[in-house]
């Protein structure tokens, strides 16, 4: 057996040269022998997945509007059933309470389920080989989009290179060797791999898709039925640079060239007989010039990419393989190379996976090979879609972020009928499991239909982007009318206990259900949950803030008088978070409700995280109650988490000032729940005892929220912020000893830069105020020194010497220099 030494020297001889400037991406060293562990490029709509292979390439092609099995229904008039169930709750019967909407909703012959997202393709690429490979190795650049598999065949060197384009709206293989006339091999494009039709159980099935594949001349067409929306299919274009090449009905062989160039086009939800023309004509505009399209490209790819950036690993700044890193991660902690790479990634794959005026990412992001993805892939507006976007805003990715909002925004007619027919109320209700075809609610769960505070949790980001942004004409056009919505919603709702008080019922909270209340089916004898409650922490939560960020928003332009009272009046009437008998915030503000903290949901802690309420300064005593409450789910709840849940508690430790917890939750995740090209999985894939134990097919449900969790914990590590305060490296673990980060927007209205070392005790911080801010600034540590470019804008603080009172007009720049005790 080789030593651990003679192994890693092994792996660094590996490493790939990229020249002496440091390139954001990652390398392996071996293909990937499935969908799940191939390398992805895209651009919001199209996505690619390339696996590597030197003889046998495979690449999936996937199209974000492409859904299937899906059933929309008319949602029955339920209002006169919510007195029914808010009775059932106040006299204890909770087991009736639970399963009275189900009930009644089949009753009236209700009738529907969400889409599912299928792949698109597969192109299917042969280049043949005269020797064994060597010096193999496939890499992902963040900072362009371009997947790049090498090899040497004897002493040819070959290179295939892909990315998917922003501009042109297509794919762009460069097949490619350093010896003239050595490119041979054949391509064609096929129907995804249908081994990969398989039902959570494992069982296969017929996805039922009609399809073929015809090749002539340079062009080879793909055309396939059987979408919700119809038709799909693509093109690719073959042009061989000198060579010959031939069609044979179904596939194009390509001979001696020096480069050959596949030119990919696609089509969604339409007529192949009216989209193929169009196709094809798309790619013969091109000249089939990689380069130039590569240039297009990479430009507007790199300024999204380094619109905000990070430093962690500052001595070591080699492109170590993925391979020697998760094997490093299985014996260690996470290390700081390791940590910058995925906050890099989870970065890159937003921006791959969601643009302006196209679906926001879905759970996979646009990447799936499976024709029954885990949870069809959809929309998980619990938390999951939340995490997908927590990143946005603070890491600058504000066309990302757009996504989101222009697709919540075109489904507001079907929220507002959503709330009229389920609840008898005015403004929105958003259903917690969506597919992009429609927003008409469509399942009857307990946990699903009576989880009321979607929208009230997405309203918060139409806020936020006003906070990070100081875009006005967002906050008067945008974010106060779906706040609105949000509020007449809640005033409806809510109804008030005998002390004035407001009550949440029917209440949810997120997919959890109290320690001591179970249901025991009479018929079958079977132990269920009961998934209906009373006041909920977190619907109070999302309520308060949803109220307190209208009032400020309102007050800001000058809007909304009338209603600005009513709202005050609501948040009054909001009844006290509640602390239990073990020091942990409560769940449940019913006393009927125990705790249960083996569960993978951390909900109940939605004022200190995602939400700004409960901070250190605001109110000590309940800060100490969320750090309980959050321990108790890390040391009994261990086994009950997954992949997204820890990077959420690591999220909440950032939020506690606690950096060695956080990175301890991410170190847990690195450990269990990463694949071999970094994507995250729902739970750990090798059954090693933490996390849920579920097997979706053929492994652990793949689903990357927690690949866009990890880089919001670490921003909130490095420098959180609300709306009056930002901490700079709140949450700053010892292994992170030196770093630096730019562009990072803040709630304050200034954007922030900074560069630390520990060892010297020394930080540097520069402020750029997006728009006039006034907010306290939470210092690293005790100072000795304090330098600034604008002594005028900085003040003593009421919080005490650690502190500083910050005051900038929209476009100052403020610099500290930091000298720590």
């Amino acid at each position: 057996m080789l030593k651990k030494t003679t192994i890693w020297a092994l792996f660094s001889a590996c490493v790939v040269s990229h020249g002496a400037e440091y390139r954001h991406g990652m390398t392996m060293i071996k293909p990937s022998a499935q969908w799940r562990e191939a390398l992805p490029s895209g651009n919001g709509e199209i996505g690619a997945l390339v696996y590597g292979s030197v003889n046998e390439e495979r690449v999936l092609f996937n199209h974000n509007k492409l859904w299937y099995m899906g059933k929309v229904d008319e949602v029955p008039d339920m209002s006169a059933e919510l007195p029914v169930v808010r009775d059932l709750l106040l006299k204890g019967n909770y087991s009736e309470a639970n399963g009275h909407y189900k009930k009644k909703l089949l009753e009236k012959g209700f009738s529907a389920r969400n889409a599912v997202y299928h792949p698109a393709f597969d192109m299917l690429v042969t280049t043949d080989t005269d020797r064994m490979f060597e010096d193999y190795s496939r890499t992902l650049d963040f900072e362009t989009g371009e997947v790049e598999v090498q090899w040497r065949d004897g002493e040819t060197r070959f290179s295939r290179r892909l990315f998917v384009s922003i501009p042109d709206h297509l794919s762009a293989m460069s097949i490619s060797a350093d010896r003239a006339g050595a490119v041979n091999g054949d391509v064609t494009l096929d129907i995804h791999d249908l081994n990969d039709a398989i039902e959570q159980s494992g069982k296969s099935f017929d996805p039922g898709f009609t399809y073929r594949t015809v090749a002539d001349g340079d062009f080879i067409e793909f055309h396939a039925d059987g979408s919700d929306g119809g038709e799909f299919g693509g093109a690719v274009r073959v042009v061989c640079k000198n060579g010959t090449m031939e069609a044979d009905g179904k596939s194009i062989r390509f001979s001696n060239a020096d480069e050959v160039v596949l030119l990919v086009g696609f089509f969604a939800n339409e007529e192949g007989a009216t989209a193929m023309p169009r196709v094809k004509k798309q790619l013969a505009a091109h000249a089939g010039d990689y380069g130039k399209l590569f240039d297009r490209h990479h430009p507007l790819h790199r300024a999204k990419f380094n619109s905000m950036g990070l430093r962690l690993n500052m001595a070591d700044r080699q492109d170590t393989p993925n391979e020697r890193l998760l094997l490093d991660a299985y014996q260690n902690p996470a290390s700081p190379e390791l940590v910058e790479k995925l906050f890099n990634y989870g970065r890159y794959l937003l921006i791959s996976s969601s643009r302006a005026g196209g679906y926001p990412a879905g759970l996979q992001g646009i990447w799936n090979g499976d024709y029954r993805p885990p949870w069809s892939g959809l929309y998980g507006i619990n938390e999951n879609l939340q995490m997908t976007y927590w990143q946005a805003l603070p890491g600058n990715m504000q066309e990302s972020m757009m996504a989101f909002y222009d697709y919540f925004d075109s489904h507001l007619d079907e929220f507002r009928y959503n709330a009229k027919q389920l609840w008898g109320c005015r403004g929105i209700y958003i259903p917690p499991f969506m597919s992009p075809d429609s927003g008409v609610m469509r399942h009857t769960a307990p946990h699903v239909v009576y989880w009321t505070d979607a929208a009230g949790w997405l309203a918060s980001f139409y806020y936020d982007y006003y906070l990070f942004t100081g875009d006005e004409k967002f906050l008067r056009e945008r974010a106060i009318p779906f706040m609105k919505e949000v509020a007449l919603f809640y005033e409806d709702y809510i109804v008030k206990d005998a002390n004035g008080k407001n009550m949440f019922l029917p209440s949810q909270s997120p997919e959890n259900q109290p320690a001591d209340k179970m249901i025991t089916d009479p018929k079958t004898g079977r132990v269920g949950k009961i998934k209906v409650q009373i006041n909920s922490t977190i619907a109070v939560a999302i309520a308060k803030e949803v109220f307190g960020n209208l009032v400020e928003a309102c007050e800001a332009v000058g809007v909304e008088q009338g209603g600005v009272k009513r709202w005050k009046q609501m948040i009054a009437d909001m009844p006290d978070y509640q602390v239990n008998e073990e020091g942990a915030l409560k769940e449940w503000m019913h006393p009927d409700f125990k705790d249960n903290y083996e569960h993978r949901h951390q909900s109940h802690l939605y004022p200190l995280f995602p939400g700004q309420e409960i901070t250190a300064e605001s109110d000590p005593a309940l800060y100490d109650a969320c750090r309980v409450a959050i321990e108790k789910r890390l040391v009994i709840g261990l086994k009950s988490q997954t992949g997204w849940s820890l990077a959420h508690m690591a999220n909440v430790y950032a939020r506690l000032g606690d950096g060695e917890k956080a990175l301890e939750a991410l170190n847990i995740l690195s450990r269990c729940c990463l694949g071999q090209n970094l994507f995250t999985y729902h739970n750990d894939w090798r059954k090693m005892g933490v996390t849920l134990p579920i097997t979706w097919g053929r492994t652990a449900p793949f689903q990357m929220d927690a690949n866009f969790g990890i880089p919001a914990a670490v921003m909130e590590m490095l420098c959180g912020s609300t709306a009056d305060m930002l901490r700079l490296l709140p949450a700053l673990p010892a292994s992170w000893p030196a770093g630096e980060f730019h562009g990072l927007l803040t709630r304050t209205g200034a954007s922030a830069s900074a560069q630390w070392d520990m060892a010297k005790k020394e930080v540097e911080l520069t402020l750029l105020a997006k728009r006039n801010a006034t907010f306290s600034l939470k210092l690293p540590g005790e100072i000795l020194r304090l330098e600034c470019s604008r002594p005028q804008a900085v003040g003593a603080s009421k919080y005490g010497e650690q502190y500083r009172e910050i005051s900038l007009k929209k476009g100052d720049d403020l610099k500290l220099k930091i000298k720590l005790k």
